[in-house]
């Protein structure tokens, strides 16, 4: 009998614990969502201008939900340099990312001084205002509607240790899916 009880107890006690804390399936379900677009070029001259688009569609977890999108949010964003010729450096390296009209300014991120070999294991932490946040989730404010973006990058007065030099890089955007249980 006291097996019983302590049996019945642990069951009664396992029970109120899945139902207190177990899942609850009407909770919000949130997914990333890592938006990339790549850079290459391949140049002599002193500076480097470098455009790309990309919109929400190019992307399988964004097609998967989109009828059961309730929100996207931006969360954070970084540069990459996945190749270069070494020693490749500039200055005033100039990220800017536009809505798809490509001169609806979203955000504008700028560093004085550009070194490739910097953020090949590193990457470089784009730093936005509140301001182009809230601008950024302006923009993305209707989540079922397809948004698309161009994002150019630009380096002035490079250098490297052989012309032509390659870059090759790419940056990643982070937003936030709220999809509908």
């Amino acid at each position: 009998m006291k097996q019983i009880k302590k049996l019945f107890i642990t069951v009664f006690i396992v029970l109120t614990s899945i139902a207190v804390n177990g899942c609850n399936p009407f909770d919000d379900i949130y997914l990333t969502l890592a938006m990339e677009t790549q850079f290459s070029t391949l140049g002599a001259g002193s500076n480097i201008f470098i455009s790309s688009g990309l919109c929400l569609s190019d992307f399988d977890d964004y097609n998967d939900n989109n009828e059961d999108l309730e929100e996207i949010r931006y969360v954070t964003s970084a540069y990459f340099t996945l190749n270069a010729t070494p020693g490749l450096q500039g200055q005033n390296f100039t990220l800017t990312l536009y809505q798809a009209d490509g001169s609806t300014q979203l955000f504008r991120y700028v560093i004085p001084a550009f070194v490739a070999a910097n953020y090949v294991n590193n990457p470089l932490e784009i730093e936005l205002t509140q301001q182009e946040i809230d601008d950024m989730n302006a923009y993305l404010t209707n989540p079922k509607e397809d948004k698309c973006f161009v994002a150019t990058l630009e380096v002035s007065n490079v250098t490297a240790s052989s012309t032509p030099y390659n870059l090759t890089s790419k940056v990643e955007f982070l937003t936030e899916l709220k999809i509908k249980p």
